[in-house]
């Protein structure tokens, strides 16, 4: 759906170093996922969040927002999720 596009678009602005339009569209897709309820969507948002803080040198807000995925993927019981946080 939609909040997966933009969360694919905001991986794309990532690689290409466009860090601020990638928290963009990240952002965009993580309310989307909030909004209807999508908690897989939503630690996945979380996590690439945390990617981006890491490569910004946010290291104590990376591990905050890896911590909320862990914490969300534990509740789903969705243990690929916990393998990849």
């Amino acid at each position: 759906g939609i909040a997966s596009d933009y969360s694919n678009l905001g991986i794309l602005a990532a690689i290409r170093g466009e860090l601020g339009q990638a928290e963009d569209l990240y952002r965009k897709s993580l309310a989307l996922n909030k909004k209807l309820g999508l908690l897989a969507g939503t630690a996945r948002n979380y996590g690439n969040l945390g990617i981006l803080s890491a490569m910004r040198g946010e290291l104590d807000q990376a591990e905050a927002l890896f911590l909320k995925s862990l914490a969300i993927d534990r509740d789903l019981g969705l243990l690929e999720g916990m393998a990849d946080a």
